[in-house]
């Protein structure tokens, strides 16, 4: 019976302006280096470069749309040198990532190096950029220096259904923020501090 990939993904699709792999590569880094695998990935969400940066350095933002177990842990320190940790959840298996935080510079670069303790025993790297672009902020994931074909499938999995994810969290939030704001606007107006103009004659 084959295995439901990473738990279920939350409800909503999210609306992106730009959809782009994930795509595995064969990247040639050297004239005398061996070819290594990268897998390259690019999504535009509807929000500030801050807070699509804090969905990657948030241990709660992890947990929300990475979709870990009930059980299982998220961790990260958000700073480098900070170590983190994902279990991810596959059918009955629990795979346990950790990783370093290489670089850290909020709110658009974030490199971590990636170690899949059931792959193939050699890290790899994952980085993310968050840049504006017109009226979004634009994500570019690049996975590289991946170890195996193998390796490369299961992340090629991973970051389709995680990608789907982050944009269905973010839309998530974005409704959260505009509930509170009208919550916090309706406080405001009931103090006599803001009156909204009647709409009866």
């Amino acid at each position: 019976m084959p295995h439901q990939s990473f738990e279920s993904s939350l409800s909503s699709p999210a609306p992106t302006l730009v959809e782009h792999g994930p795509l595995l590569e064969c990247a040639h880094v050297g004239a005398d280096a061996a070819p290594t695998l990268r897998i390259r990935a690019r999504r535009a969400y509807a929000c500030s470069e801050e807070e699509l940066f804090r969905t990657w350095t948030a241990r709660s933002a992890w947990e929300r749309w990475m979709r870990l177990r009930a059980r299982s842990r998220a961790s990260i320190g958000p700073y480098q040198g900070g170590a983190f940790r994902l279990e991810l959840a596959e059918g009955p298996t629990i795979h346990v990532v950790t990783g370093v935080v290489l670089k850290l510079q909020a709110p658009n670069h974030l490199r971590l190096s990636w170690q899949h303790l059931e792959g193939a025993g050699r890290a790899s790297t994952v980085d993310v950029t968050v840049r504006h672009r017109l009226d979004w902020t634009e994500l570019v994931l690049t996975h590289g220096d991946i170890g195996s074909r193998r390796d490369a499938a299961w992340l090629m999995r991973l970051w389709t259904i995680a990608l789907g994810r982050l944009g269905d969290h973010i839309v998530a939030q974005g409704s959260q923020s505009a509930l509170l704001r009208r919550r916090m606007f309706r406080l405001v107006a009931s103090e006599g501090v803001v009156q909204r103009p009647s709409s009866r004659v």
